[in-house]
């Protein structure tokens, strides 16, 4: 057979053909510390502006072939030609504006465009609303350890994406769960965060303010994209890293804030929410006014939280 007409004898080479169909990933380098990332007007630094940290590992442990070893590596995976590819069946892309023509029964919520938040959001933005082709995004991420509990320690943390345009079944479903990134190990990012976040939010910016040209196959026309990151799901203390807000502490509630009335014990100094729930209630609620269990009354009034 013709030489361009072979298969590949090895796995580099395989690689190497098949590379174009898939999605791009890129590779960016970050500092050991978690204290930046070498790309956009850094990419040329070789120690980290901040701590100092050496960018590669010393000679002595560099791979045999002479190239310079990296301390820690981001591999992104953007987000953009995902969404696009939502329209390139036809199927997909006639499920994408589900939300928007649904049937929803009064007193039930069985997708988030029933909640009041999304309709809050609707009519904030006019413009993006008008459009029912818009993604809107839900972003998910927590630590875990790849090598289980017994094995050897290690964290990373996965931040993945997923558009809620789509029906309860198949939004829910792994095939549109996005992965963009795994925030490499081997130790927590804690605050840090932010950092390796800092290129997911900069194409979430330019979706949100700009958009793509997209062209849905169920239409058979083209439209100009937008997205929309509606919220975040994570746990309190992924929540605190993500946000920036200790969840530890007397003013761990990202409700309450500092509005709270935690104290820490005189023995320990542990936080104590003792009698911190009281404000919840109604304002004629008779656990309120009584003091034979509680010691005092709750004069507050009800702290309003968005259902």
């Amino acid at each position: 057979m013709p030489r361009d007409h072979t298969l590949p004898l090895d796995y580099y080479n395989t690689k190497k053909l098949i590379k174009d169909l898939g999605l791009p990933i890129e590779k960016i380098d970050a500092c050991k510390n978690s204290c930046m990332l070498y790309w956009k007007d850094d990419i040329d630094l070789d120690y980290c502006k901040f701590c100092g940290m050496a960018r590669y590992k010393p000679a002595r442990v560099r791979n045999p072939n002479g190239k310079k070893t990296l301390y820690a590596v981001l591999r992104y995976l953007p987000i953009t030609l995902r969404l696009q590819r939502l329209y390139v069946s036809k199927t997909t892309a006639e499920q994408m504006t589900w939300h928007a023509t649904h049937q929803m029964e009064e007193g039930s919520m069985v997708h988030p465009s029933d909640a009041e938040a999304w309709r809050h959001f609707d009519r904030t933005h006019l413009d993006f609303a008008a459009e029912p082709r818009n993604v809107r995004l839900g972003l998910c991420t927590d630590g875990f350890a790849p090598h289980g509990q017994h094995g050897h320690t290690y964290s990373c943390w996965p931040v993945i994406l997923t558009p809620y345009d789509l029906p309860p079944r198949m939004c829910m479903s792994s095939e549109y769960m996005f992965l963009t990134m795994v925030i490499p190990g081997p130790s927590n990012p804690k605050h840090l965060i932010d950092i390796y976040l800092e290129p997911l939010i900069e194409e979430l910016q330019n979706l949100w303010h700009v958009g793509v040209q997209t062209h849905d196959n169920a239409k058979d026309e083209t439209f100009i994209m937008r997205t929309a990151l509606m919220w975040t799901v994570n746990d309190l203390p992924a929540y605190g890293m993500a946000f920036g807000w200790s969840t530890a502490g007397v003013m761990g509630c990202p409700v309450c804030m500092e509005d709270t009335r935690a104290f820490y014990w005189q023995n320990g100094r542990k936080a104590c929410y003792f009698d911190c729930h009281r404000q919840f209630l109604p304002p004629d609620h008779p656990y309120r006014g009584t003091r034979k269990h509680l010691l005092k009354i709750e004069s507050r009034g009800r702290l309003h939280v968005q259902d």
